[in-house]
């Protein structure tokens, strides 16, 4: 999921997220997991996009290069939706 950038802090995102999580809660989700780029990538765009994540509730699991390789670092984030 991406928010072009003309449209950051208008809500679009939020909106977004909580549709996901509505949805899955309907289908008897009880975690919502998100992956992003890993806090040990510098960049700062990506700094936004997981304090984006928390500010919504979603918690660090862990970061590994499992999944996209060793020059991009996956950091999971998960939601209980209890």
């Amino acid at each position: 999921m991406a928010v072009d950038r003309a449209h950051h802090r208008r809500g679009t995102g939020r909106m977004l997220v909580e549709h996901v999580e509505n949805e899955s809660r309907s289908r008897g989700a009880v975690l919502l997991p998100v992956k992003t780029v890993g806090p040990s990538d510098p960049d700062p765009s990506y700094a936004k996009t997981r304090k984006f994540y928390e500010a919504m509730g979603f918690t660090p699991l862990l970061e590994t290069t499992a999944f996209w390789g060793e020059t991009n670092p996956t950091l999971m984030l998960v939601k209980l939706l209890a």
